[in-house]
């Protein structure tokens, strides 16, 4: 099926490394001009040139969008670089990693009643801060254009939250719920609104974190195909048993990012392997 996004003009925030590269290297490979943003210059200019080639321009921004003037300086090259954006992604986010581990044999949080407010407030302009600046700068030309496609990525957390992640399951629950108002507000308008609750996505980082965990666990001999086995099916139970790939978060994306899905909007799509245990 072709998914017509030949030509679109995408922006994927953290596309330099991670989900937000699966996201770049699916949409570029699908025909869409693509941004891919991050922090650093040198690895986001790798990522763009990894994924160069393929019919349509694939440029690369850095900037911090924490900062105001960081996002509005991206924002402005971007449009200077493909005259707007169609497809904005944000993927960018995260959580502060100061916490030490405490002798518990998972990956280490602070307790709840222990997180700073400080890092409430960081990680929270980090995963909604970061989105809120970046819509109100695209969204209007989209509106104007007739056609625009505005992507969160949330989190299983955000629906699932689990003990001990006090700052950041409530950033990425206000995420989908900002999906959701800002769909009914832009209603009409042929800009839709929509986000993706990725499950465990195998990442470099992401390998690293439960190889450790592994090790907590006494699993000290064991392949990783073993540890992914039975951490989905022993310890993080899920009816696939293996974590996900950054391609499975961009065939979403994709599909999210085309004008064939002009009739969904406002609603929060998981790709998680069935692990989050509610409904909706």
């Amino acid at each position: 099926m072709d998914l017509q996004l030949a030509g679109l003009r995408c922006l994927i925030t953290g596309s330099s490394s991670g989900i937000g590269e699966g996201i770049a290297h699916t949409l570029a490979a699908e025909g869409a001009s693509v941004i891919v943003h991050g922090r650093d210059q040198q690895r986001t200019a790798a990522v763009a040139a990894a994924i160069g080639g393929r019919g349509q321009p694939v440029l690369a921004v850095t900037g911090d969008l924490v900062d105001p003037d960081g996002c509005a300086e991206v924002a402005r090259r971007c449009n200077e670089m493909l005259g707007g954006v169609d497809v904005l992604i944000n993927n960018a986010g995260g959580k502060t990693s100061s916490h030490k581990q405490d002798g518990v044999a998972r990956p280490a949080n602070a307790a709840w009643l222990e997180t700073p407010w400080d890092e409430w407030r960081w990680t929270y302009d980090q995963n909604v801060g970061a989105a809120v600046r970046l819509i109100q700068a695209f969204a209007p030309g989209m509106v104007e254009r007739g056609f625009g496609r505005i992507i969160n990525v949330a989190s299983a957390s955000a629906t699932q939250p689990p003990p001990d992640l006090a700052d950041y399951a409530p950033a990425k629950a206000a995420m989908v719920n900002m999906t959701v108002g800002l769909a009914k507000t832009l209603g009409g308008s042929g800009v839709t609104v929509n986000a993706i609750t990725p499950g465990t996505i195998l990442t470099p980082a992401v390998q690293s974190t439960f190889t450790g965990w592994a090790r907590q666990l006494g699993w000290d001999d064991t392949s990783w195909d073993e540890i992914e086995r039975r951490f989905t099916s022993e310890v993080l139970p899920q009816p696939i048993r293996q974590f996900g790939r950054p391609d499975d978060i961009g065939r979403m994306a994709a599909l999210l990012a085309s004008p064939l899905s002009s009739y969904m909007t406002g609603s929060n799509y998981r790709v998680d392997g069935g692990f989050c245990q509610s409904i909706n």
